[in-house]
């Protein structure tokens, strides 16, 4: 019996170390992934042209509460306040570590021992660590405070599937963290259905009743934000062209990285038999492991998908890098689903399936693995000079081409 113990005790050490050293993997990945935009920081896009401009020209709390595309941005806006009295010249810098840590850090939830009912070990849930950290489809966000808004839906989409927090500071802290990417952007209204779920799955705690109406409230707000905002999209979405995003975009996003395998207009054949293919094995044996409790993450995920079809039509699957942001939290969903099921199925062929479906996403990841750095064209030091002369005006233009920093008094 002592002999039986003292080897379980080893198992378990052997478990904790390899989990140990998958995270640690996972973390040098994604960081080594994009370091070239942390040593060549730039602006991008609404980094420079919204959230530093509108800090630096107006200053004060109440830019926090300013909507921007038709709804809020509040953890972006609060990193811009954070940097505001700083240098300008070192701010793409700590905008670029800063959107990294944040984002590990929610990628991190998934290492929690309050998701070990959908990730039984450890080494379960370091294993969708890594795969987190790995997704092909951040080449958009990485780096970029601008589009935290949506891998704050990764953030969301794990802590519904969280039970609930033990401590009193955690159940705090979980509820602070909703409201804060609640009000950031408008992917909490589409989860609603997986955060509700998990109320009804921990047994309508009061804990979970709390997050869900912070989520809720959230999402109302997002939406009468956005009801009454002058925001237009091009639209022109459909059921086909929904159904060709999950196939093309979520799957193709596993499958081929930002590859531009598929035509505009549909097509071709032998990528859209592989990725409908691998969907239906992904859809199937996730409903077969995880029954019920897979059922709102992927109506989240078809949710997800459509709105962004309605939003911008045929621009949406025009091809691999369009719109990518709107792919990272499906994806994500249909990572930790198949992890989950690869962990928790009681037969070698639920488990073959799981596992070969995220083996085979290997081609995409390493298509998709290393981010080049954004070209860079300010000059921050001349827009600094050009703030201290007391201008009424001081542009410098950054990445994409068309945009800028515009400081006004």
């Amino acid at each position: 019996m002592h002999a039986i113990d003292t080897g379980s005790r080893h198992d378990t050490v052997r478990t904790g170390r390899a989990a140990q050293m998958l995270v640690l993997a996972g973390v040098v990945l994604f960081v080594g992934r994009g370091i070239a935009r942390i040593v060549h920081p730039a602006f991008w896009a609404e980094d420079g042209a919204q959230f530093f401009s509108e800090q630096i020209s107006r200053g004060g709390l109440d830019v926090l509460l300013t909507p921007y595309a038709g709804y809020l941005h509040v953890i972006p806006r609060l990193i811009a306040l954070l940097y505001a009295p700083l240098p300008f010249t070192v701010v793409p810098l700590l905008y670029a570590v800063t959107a990294v840590v944040v984002a590990l850090g929610l990628f991190s939830i998934v290492l929690s021992e309050r998701l070990s009912w959908l990730l039984p070990t450890p080494r379960a849930r370091a294993v969708a660590f890594v795969l987190l950290c790995v997704s092909p489809v951040l080449s958009e966000v990485y780096g970029n405070i601008a589009n935290l808004i949506f891998v704050g839906g990764v953030g969301l989409f794990l802590i519904a599937l969280c039970d609930d927090p033990a401590s009193q500071v955690g159940r705090v802290v979980e509820v602070v963290v909703v409201a804060l990417l609640a009000t950031s952007g408008p992917v909490v209204v589409l989860l609603l259905p997986v955060i509700i779920h998990r109320w009804w799955r921990v047994g309508r705690s009061a804990q979970s009743a709390v997050v869900a109406a912070v989520a809720i409230a959230g999402a109302v707000i997002q939406a009468i934000i956005y009801a009454s905002s002058s925001r237009t999209t091009p639209g022109g979405g459909s059921v086909e062209l929904a159904v060709r995003a999950v196939v093309e975009r979520v799957a193709g996003g596993w499958l081929f990285g930002f590859s531009s395998l598929f035509h505009p207009d549909g097509g071709p054949l032998l990528p859209t038999v592989v990725t409908s293919v691998w969907l239906v094995a992904a859809f199937v044996v996730t409903m077969a492991v995880l029954r019920w409790d897979a059922v709102a993450p992927w109506f989240s995920l078809l949710a997800l998908t459509g709105a962004a079809c309605y939003a911008y039509g045929t621009i949406f699957v025009s091809g691999a890098l369009a719109g990518q942001r709107h792919l990272v939290t499906p994806v994500a969903i249909v990572i930790v689903l198949l992890a989950a099921a690869a962990s928790r199925s009681g037969g070698r062929a639920g488990r073959g399936v799981a596992v070969g479906c995220l083996i085979l996403g290997i081609l995409g990841v390493l298509a998709a693995l290393y981010l080049s750095a954004h070209p860079d064209p300010a000059d921050l030091s001349g827009l600094t000079s050009c703030r201290e002369t007391g201008a009424r005006l001081c542009y410098t233009p950054i990445t994409p081409s068309g945009w800028g920093v515009y400081l006004t008094r």
